[in-house]
């Protein structure tokens, strides 16, 4: 059979996205072997024009008196294409396309939902919610002990050809201090919180997508962090009286300090699965390194949610 050149292909496409709709069969349902020479734009012009004449006479066949017994609408539109072909010049052959396969089975069910439904479909916009657990990496696990984690975003995918998007997302993590952050300037504090909030932009870069309902996916980007720490030296005292016992608590020390934005960036892996045609579940492991003052704060933030 012949095979057209790479280097045509794109020009090739938009041509035969030109041929007019038409039930099978159809022009390019014809293998083609050139025996003039013909190169890849010729054979697709006389596909064209042998198209069209094809048509004619098939349709003039259908509209013919009953007594002349025409053949039928496809058995005439393949006669008169291959007479056609074969006078520009080419070796013919019908070959139809096979039939589609039947769709595989899923892997789950939902009521409601047929299997094709549940696939991953191209979406220029989509929002997500999220959250999970950040621990500490490296140095950072002497001053932050792990703490929640959530975060929102909107995605943007210009073109269903281009597997590269821009994700715009916020996020807000709570912690709480470890013992080298209470034993600052020697004060002795015994309880605090850190919270630590921000925004970034990142690129998000799909992987190849093996079954039509999931795929994995590459993240990585900047943005700006602010973390704020309270931490408190506090006392408590247990008086009990005839009938029940109170707890007094007193603030002897108290401390808070929230930091300017300071440049972040970050980088990890996702996986998402189609649950329907317009949500999908999501899971995200990254590394986020924050350049806070001398130091660097080191999170690890793992979350899960929805992506609509």
């Amino acid at each position: 059979m012949h095979r057209k050149a790479p280097g045509l292909s794109a020009s090739l496409l938009l041509l035969a996205a030109s041929l007019p709709a038409r039930a099978q069969p159809a022009a390019t349902d014809f293998e083609l072997a050139p025996q003039r020479g013909q190169n890849d734009v010729q054979e697709w012009f006389d596909r064209y024009e042998c198209d069209g004449l094809a048509k004619r006479q098939s349709d003039a066949a259908t509209h013919a008196p009953s007594g002349s017994a025409p053949h039928g609408d496809n058995e005439e539109y393949i006669r008169a294409m291959t007479a056609c072909l074969t006078l520009h010049g080419y070796g013919v052959r019908y070959a139809p396309p096979p039939p589609p396969p039947p769709p595989a089975a899923m892997p789950y069910a939902w009521a409601g939902e047929p299997p094709a439904a549940r696939a991953l479909r191209y979406r220029a916009l989509s929002a997500q919610l999220g959250g999970g657990y950040s621990t500490s990496a490296g140095s950072t696990g002497d001053y932050l002990h792990g703490g929640g984690y959530a975060a929102a975003a909107v995605s943007w995918f210009p073109s269903a050809a281009l597997p590269l998007g821009i994700r715009a997302e916020g996020s807000y993590t709570w912690s709480t201090p470890a013992p080298a952050l209470l034993n600052l300037n020697g004060t002795g504090y015994n309880k605090g919180e850190v919270n630590i909030y921000g925004g970034d932009l990142n690129l998000r870069l799909n992987l190849a997508r093996l079954p039509a309902h999931w795929q994995l996916y590459l993240l990585a980007g900047g943005g700006w962090y602010r973390i704020a720490a309270t931490l408190q030296k506090v006392s408590t005292e247990r008086i009990c009286g005839r009938n029940e016992c109170t707890v007094f608590t007193t603030i002897l020390a108290q401390t808070h300090d929230t930091s300017s934005w300071e440049y972040s960036w970050n980088a990890g892996l996702g996986w998402e699965v189609a649950l329907d045609s317009h949500t999908a579940f999501f899971i995200e492991a990254r590394y986020r390194r924050i350049l806070h003052y001398s130091n660097a704060v080191q999170l690890l933030p793992v979350s899960l949610g929805l992506r609509f």
